[in-house]
């Protein structure tokens, strides 16, 4: 019979702290592996900069590496909505039936695990193992576990090093300076590389800014899509920040001259002109990705490519360019036969609301004798093989 520490969190970033307390249970309860399990939204907090799953799952992959004990379980994400831990650990159990599991969390977990969701079947699955904060905490914690213990629960206090270190500390450090010791230097390669934790985007420059590239109409549609985009990412774990920023700039070049569009394209020089000759709509997106960079200097990758592909779809699309995409079609100012379905695909899950629309997409471009471009084919392949293999959770 292994022993695995299961250890749940946003992780947002993981750091130094995460895996010092991860190294001390390991050593000193003797477990065989240590389970990192990414939240994909965290019911017991609010979340208004929290890093897209993808990414923070990527980042605890990268902080795992060359640690043999220590991987990551990302059935949470998978699953999507909010992460309660009674869910998580009855897939745990079940797909570790003989193995002795212990539930770490923290002081702040511990003292309100009463009130969490199935509180008393979570103590049936698994040992509770309580990592400390603070050095006045022990007297609380025991009291709440000689409580838990009449009920039948069992729990273990580390009594672990103390270490004064949190994500929220960590993330103000990013945005101050960009760097941070406190991570591994591999994480922080990626939180360089994907624009994680900036500064917030100040929206109400952002609509300055796209207001008189706009008329009346589409500016109407942009501030119900920005909506739309900042609701989807509080329901799927998306920064809702950023997202409003990719709806208010994802048609900034919608109202422009299709000519002017052409030649912005094709000055890039890594655009086939034949394809936007036979498929002008698509113009828009494609410019408008280059021209948020040019003109005002945004060049926050996950912006550029939901700018790029809110119309068209691509596959493998990020968590932020799902959203915008499907914030566009489903905004309150649509009125086609439908949309409320639409609407509520997306509320049930990103994944059937993004595959619902490339559906609906695809039909409306083929029932009108339009061309459809390849990367709106490959997304709606890709989203089609996703649902014969086992559907969207």
């Amino acid at each position: 019979m292994a022993s695995i520490v299961v250890y749940g969190g946003s992780f947002n970033p993981i750091h130094n702290g995460h895996l010092g307390i991860c190294h001390w249970a390991k050593e000193r309860f003797g477990a065989d592996r240590v389970l990192l399990v990414p939240a994909a939204y965290p019911p017991h907090k609010q979340a208004p900069d929290l890093a897209p799953g993808e990414d923070r799952a990527a980042m605890c992959r990268l902080a795992a590496e060359g640690l043999s004990w220590l991987s990551v379980e990302d059935f949470e994400l998978n699953r999507g909505g909010k992460s309660y831990t009674v869910d998580t650990m009855t897939y745990l159990r079940e797909k570790y039936p003989h193995d002795r599991l212990l539930l770490m969390m923290g002081t702040d977990m511990f003292l309100t695990f009463r009130e969490w969701r199935q509180w008393q079947e979570i103590g049936g699955m698994a040992e509770l193992l309580v990592a400390s904060r603070q050095e006045d905490d022990l007297d609380a914690l025991r009291r709440q576990q000689k409580t838990l213990e009449e009920k039948g629960i069992h729990s273990i206090l580390m009594e672990n090093p103390v270490e004064e270190l949190s994500s929220t500390e960590v993330r103000q450090q990013l945005r101050d300076t960009r760097k941070s010791d406190r991570v591994p230097p591999t994480v922080l390669s990626y939180i360089q590389d994907h624009e994680l934790y900036r500064a917030p985007y100040d929206l109400e420059q952002l609509r300055a800014l796209v207001r008189p590239l706009l008329s009346d109409y589409r500016f109407h549609h942009t501030l119900c899509v920005e909506q739309q985009a900042a609701h989807l990412a509080q329901l799927y774990g998306c920064d809702p920040n950023l997202a409003a920023a990719g709806g208010i700039l994802h048609d900034v070049c919608k109202n422009m001259d299709k000519d002017v569009l052409l030649q912005m394209v094709l000055e890039s020089g890594i655009i086939n002109e034949i394809q936007f000759r036979q498929q002008p709509q698509l113009l828009h997106s494609y410019a408008g990705a280059l021209y948020i960079q040019k003109q005002w200097g945004i060049t926050d990758q996950r912006l550029v490519g939901a700018v790029r592909y809110h119309t068209t779809a691509r596959k493998g699309m990020t968590l932020l360019e799902r959203i915008v995409y499907l914030a566009d079609l489903t905004s309150s100012d649509r009125h086609y036969p439908d949309v409320e379905e639409m609407r509520q695909r997306a509320e049930r899950s990103l994944e059937d609301g993004v595959y619902g629309a490339l559906q609906f997409i695809v039909a409306d471009l083929a029932g009108r004798g339009e061309l459809i471009c390849r990367d709106t084919i490959e997304a709606y392949n890709e989203y089609c093989l996703k649902k014969r293999n086992g559907g969207f959770q």
